[in-house]
């Protein structure tokens, strides 16, 4: 009877506990659709290439001496 006692406690203090998070938090409101702002996986991949491409030429620049 302890055991069931004490679990009970457990679940009803663990549930108490996410309620209290709930009501101060509330649930995750999913961003806005905005298509201006996504990127497809192309346009990203061609601005991630023009990165790596600018940062290679200022690597293999020579610095005057």
């Amino acid at each position: 009877m302890k055991k069931f006692l004490l679990k009970l406690l457990m679940g009803a203090s663990l549930t108490t506990s996410v309620f209290i998070f709930q009501a101060c938090y509330g649930t995750p409101v999913p961003p806005p659709d905005e298509p201006d702002l996504a990127m497809n996986q192309t346009e990203l991949q061609e601005v991630v290439q023009e990165e790596e491409v600018a940062a290679e030429a200022t690597l293999t620049e020579e610095i005057p001496d």
